[in-house]
């Protein structure tokens, strides 16, 4: 099975297993995505993750811009690199994430994608129609809705009030009105 990762990290000749406290899995492995597009979008250079796009039914993946430019906040000017295996990849539920398959072993690189602006390829994808952008300006009031209470639920969850997340900063400066709400509560 053909399986790409996308990472800010060059020169690789192998994907290592990792235990990423973000993620769903609590074991060390390989996160991969049968869907290139999808890769492009986990090409960031943050000290934490900002993703806020589903899986539609029929596999497409939709990005949903939560701050206004957020997108190009984000992945303007990140150099990538979207690296091409092939293996026997695993499937773990737990990742919730469609497309996702794993390998509890390293795996060898056969090829590399240099993306030279994150942005720019994601763009590029959205025009072939091989994944869709929502703009935070056409975001649904129900989708606002959504995202607000999600992002209420994260501060809690992760203790952002606290400021000593590397969300705390992000999440109080980009939505301060959400951040009030989370005071008060």
């Amino acid at each position: 099975m053909i399986a790409y990762h996308g990472t800010t990290v060059g020169g690789l000749h192998t994907l290592k297993p990792f235990a990423n406290p973000q993620s769903n899995l609590k074991y060390p492995c390989v996160y991969l995505s049968t869907y290139k597009p999808l890769s492009a979008i986990y090409i960031w250079n943050r000290e934490f993750n900002w993703m806020t796009y589903g899986i539609r039914e029929d596999g497409m993946p939709v990005y949903n811009e939560s701050f206004k430019n957020g997108l190009l906040e984000f992945y303007g000017g990140v150099k990538g690199y979207i690296y091409t295996c092939n293996g026997d990849f695993e499937v773990d539920e737990n990742t919730t994430i469609k497309h996702a398959v794993i390998s509890k072993e390293s795996v060898e690189i056969q090829d590399v994608d240099v993306v030279d602006d994150a942005y720019e390829r994601i763009l590029q994808y959205e025009k072939e129609g091989l994944l869709v952008i929502t703009r935070y300006e056409n975001l649904s009031e129900k989708q606002k809705a959504i995202d607000r209470h999600m992002l209420l639920d994260e501060i809690k969850e992760l203790e952002l009030l606290k400021g000593e997340h590397p969300l705390s900063e992000f999440v109080s400066a980009k939505f301060p009105e959400i951040w009030e709400e989370a005071l008060n509560l």
